[in-house]
């Protein structure tokens, strides 16, 4: 594939991702003048285990979409994977209603209608997922970002309205399930099912057994990585609301969400294309090295130029746009920069492990990313120091999972 076809598909995805990212950073011009940093805090730290959730509902079988050719075969992956996921999400929402009716508020701030509320969060969010996977792996670009597009838009705009009613916790996690539940229905109308779906329960427990006995790693293996790296990445948050309160993580969660949003604009945009054309060159050549240096040099310039532009205005930055309330925001932002600029490069780049199937070295580094954040987020007494100590740790994991992606996209062993 000649190099300008590559760029172009990341330009295309690229400027709908571009779209869709700048929804809810404008929209949260409004949302933080809107909310208190409390309320934005506590609703933070329910979106951060709802997502750690949307982990758990897809077993991870959308990584596998792009091991299937285009076609019937793929699409009987893809009705495999909103089945289990329908499954999960029905026992997981009665176990959540029975926690939420026996032991009331939890964590000090989270009631028990945003506890409930969890689960038609998480399946929302997967089933999104599933379908911008779905879309992506077939490349088809223009309605990939429609489906960011309206799910943002949704999401965004709802929050904004609720605001102006009542600004609180549980206003934007009900506009935030809302949305995300629009765009589902609307992902599903832009790319359906188009061959038959199973017509009974036996042919749909046939369909559900084939493909998981064929693609049992990713349950088995990528499951437990991913969960393992979103609890690592949704903990700050969780922990900064029990041990410095509400407040520091309201200032944390604007932080992390204007930084990660343009940061996943191009990152997203080049991993949806990195994935299907590296799949292409393994399969070809047994070897995806020549489109991975391609890439890697593209996205350290592009991470190079972030950090000198974020570093010496993020303070400002954040006072200017979100008010003077917020300016501890950008001094976090400016603590995480270096967490996010490897992040922006390692991102895209981690798709080499499930394409040679090296699913259990992910899983140990995984493993390893969360001791420590366990060990950053608990050992030191002030918030400063703790997310400061925090974001180095994250960038060295960062190079050393570069390091392993790079040495596997040669399509060598010499690792584990």
């Amino acid at each position: 594939m000649q190099g300008s076809g590559y760029w172009g598909r990341v330009a295309s995805v690229f400027t709908g991702a571009a779209v869709a990212q700048a929804i809810p950073i404008l929209g949260s011009l409004l949302i933080a003048r809107l909310y208190a940093p409390e309320a934005f805090g506590i609703f933070s730290t329910w979106l951060g285990i709802s997502l750690v959730i949307t982990v758990c509902v897809t077993y991870r079988l959308e990584h596998a979409f792009g091991l299937e050719p285009d076609g019937v075969a793929r699409e009987d992956l893809v009705v495999t994977t909103v089945l289990l996921l329908v499954m999960t999400g029905t026992v997981l929402l009665v176990v959540a209603a029975l926690i939420a009716f026996f032991f009331g508020e939890l964590y000090g701030h989270m009631s028990p209608i945003l506890t409930v509320l969890l689960v038609p969060m998480s399946m929302g969010a997967a089933l999104s997922l599933v379908w911008q996977s779905w879309a992506a792996n077939n490349g088809d670009v223009k309605n990939l970002s429609l489906i960011r597009i309206t799910q943002t838009f949704c999401i965004t705009v709802l929050q904004i309205l609720a605001g102006w009613l009542q600004p609180t916790a549980l206003v934007l996690a009900l506009a935030q399930v809302a949305g995300a539940w629009v765009a589902v229905f609307i992902a599903y109308r832009l790319v359906p099912f188009k061959h038959a779906l199973p017509g009974s329960i036996g042919q749909a427990r046939t369909l559900v057994r084939g493909v998981v006995a064929r693609y049992k790693r990713f349950p088995l293996l990528s499951l437990p990585a991913d969960l393992i790296n979103t609890v690592a990445a949704q903990m700050p948050i969780i922990v900064l609301t029990g041990r410095f309160g509400p407040e520091v993580a309201g200032f944390y969660a604007l932080a992390t969400r204007m930084m990660g949003a343009p940061i996943s604009i191009l990152g997203n945009a080049v991993r949806d294309v990195f994935k299907r054309t590296a799949g292409e060159h393994f399969r070809a050549d047994g070897n995806c090295v020549t489109i991975y240096r391609r890439t890697f040099f593209v996205l350290l310039a592009c991470s190079a130029a972030m950090v000198a532009i974020v570093y010496p205005f993020s303070e400002t930055v954040f006072a200017v746009f979100f008010g003077e309330n917020w300016r501890m925001s950008g001094t976090i932002a400016a603590w995480l920069l270096p967490m996010y600029a490897l992040r922006f490069m390692a991102s895209p780049l981690s798709y080499t492990f499930y394409i040679v199937q090296k699913q259990h070295v992910d899983l140990l580094w995984q493993v390893s990313l969360l001791a420590m954040t366990i060990a950053t987020l608990f050992l030191f007494h002030r918030y400063e120091t703790t997310l400061i100590y925090y974001s180095v740790g994250y960038a060295v994991l960062y190079l050393v999972y570069i390091y392993l992606s790079y040495q596997y996209s040669k399509g060598v062993d010499p690792l584990l």
